[in-house]
């Protein structure tokens, strides 16, 4: 059984919701920036084939869609953005562009490629669909980790379609689980991967536009 396989069953067997999102003051804790590396989805290209998904998760009150403008894939967050860092997660001003530029340099070489979308899936925070690369989006993370010493987080990439602003350890409605299991076999669609962006997201708007702090280009194949 595959990793996307194993998230769907622990959805399935958990049976419930957590409160997900970039707005959960329990994971904020008062910070309003947060700092990662992601690649950008262009996801008007994508509706024929988002907007049944979307047309269904909708008519739960509890699902809040996101728009196309805040469609991506995170590769690796860095950390909140703070004028003195006192904890781990937490990341300066220029600690960033040193960040940024160490991993300019070390992507100059790694080239560019596509991923395919396929297959919605689910944590108990969020609805997702697989991103299916051969393994090309880890060995990205891997040389921006080894070139700026930051440590690898867990997880598997994905596209956040929806959050679940659920209670946390709310059931899980049938009508969740049923409506993401007629999509858990719907290719989506193929985005390209020709660089990556070093992006801050303002947390506290439900769904700013990332801010672009700096865009890394991939080399050309």
């Amino acid at each position: 059984m595959d990793r996307y396989a194993q998230a769907w069953e622990r959805f399935v067997s958990g049976g419930f919701l957590e409160f997900g999102g970039h707005m959960d003051p329990t994971w904020q804790k008062g910070r309003s920036l947060a700092a990662s590396f992601v690649v950008p989805v262009d996801a008007t290209r994508l509706r024929p084939r988002l907007d049944p998904i979307r047309e269904s998760l909708k008519l739960m009150p509890f699902v809040t869609l996101h728009p196309d403008h805040f469609m991506h894939i995170t590769i690796l967050p860095l950390g909140f953005l703070v004028p003195d860092p006192q904890q781990r997660d937490e990341v300066s001003p220029e600690r960033l562009t040193e960040v940024e530029a160490e991993a300019r340099k070390a992507l100059e070489t790694f080239p560019a490629f596509s991923v395919e979308l396929a297959n919605l899936n689910a944590f108990p925070g969020a609805a997702f669909i697989e991103v299916h690369d051969g393994g090309r989006l880890d060995k990205l993370r891997d040389v921006l980790c080894d070139s700026c010493g930051l440590q690898a987080p867990g997880g598997l990439a994905h596209l956040t379609l929806a959050y679940f602003h659920a209670p946390d350890g709310s059931p899980a409605p049938r009508e969740l689980v049923s409506t993401i299991a007629r999509f858990r076999a719907w290719p989506v669609g193929e985005v390209p991967v020709d660089g990556i962006d070093l992006t801050l997201l303002d947390l506290n708007a439900e769904y700013p536009a990332p801010e672009r702090f700096a865009r890394l280009h991939l080399k050309k194949t």
